[in-house]
């Protein structure tokens, strides 16, 4: 598939490669980048976030949070508990990528319970257009003396709301001991209403997200779906979305 528009965008590191090659820029990419991955389907990006995820997990430096919007974070949490490869097909390196008697990430809900991994459904995290006016906000700090007592619980998970979420989350690293936090986030929901605002809305939360964890080294993959990406945007707002990461991979069918 071909799309001529790409062609006079400077930024773009990575393009029309395979899976194995995708995932290992994913691994390399280091804390503290804001990275766009555009991926061409679900299945896809299952692969990817799949080893990805565990990848993390194994390392056990940082808290990851997932805000998928092409799936649910039920989904999410299957995928993670069952998925499999098929070694056949070559898909990536195995022997440094993968183990092959353990495809399964076999303790989802222990890292989810204690905090370590958070999934939730971006939709859900950024619930209603008063939430994100006040995310998008960025001079607007969030409270430091409130950090843990708006909060719902102190598992992220059960905080469908991206305030609280933040305010969890800088409270488990802390208790956890973690070096950073990844955002891996599809912000669909936004560019997908009839809102006439909703690309300036998207700039500008995809801006803000860093100034709500302080100090804290984040790590941020956006997500966006091939098809949304070039049908969805004109030529200017898809420079304008890419200006805005410092590294760019496109994954074309």
């Amino acid at each position: 598939m071909t799309f001529d528009n790409i062609d006079d965008i400077q930024n773009i590191e990575y393009q029309n490669r395979g899976i194995k090659e995708i995932l290992k820029s994913l691994l390399e990419t280091p804390i503290g980048i804001h990275q766009i991955f555009v991926y061409p389907n679900i299945d896809m990006l299952r692969k990817l976030y799949f080893h990805y995820i565990k990848s993390l997990l194994d390392n056990n430096n940082e808290i990851i949070i997932f805000l998928p919007y092409y799936e649910t974070a039920e989904s999410v949490k299957k995928v993670l508990s069952s998925f499999s490869i098929d070694y056949n097909n070559d898909i990536i390196d195995q022997n440094k990528y993968i183990d092959k008697k353990d495809t399964v990430i076999e303790d989802v809900n222990r890292y989810i319970n204690n905090g370590s991994l958070v999934i939730i459904d971006s939709e859900k995290a950024f619930s209603n257009a008063q939430e994100i006016e006040t995310i998008t906000k960025t001079n607007d700090q969030i409270d430091k003396d409130n950090t843990i007592t708006h909060a719902n619980s102190s598992n992220p998970n059960r905080n469908n709301n991206f305030l609280s979420l933040v305010r969890m989350s800088l409270y488990q690293i802390n208790k956890l001991r973690k070096e950073g936090i990844t955002i891996i986030a599809d912000y669909g929901f936004i560019y997908n209403n009839n809102k006439k605002e909703k690309f300036e809305n998207l700039i500008e939360l995809e801006k803000s997200i860093p100034y709500f964890f302080d100090n804290i080294k984040i790590r941020q993959i956006c997500l966006y779906n091939q098809k949304d990406f070039f049908h969805k945007f004109t030529k200017q707002q898809k420079k304008e979305i890419l200006d805005l990461h410092s590294r760019t991979i496109i994954m074309m069918d």
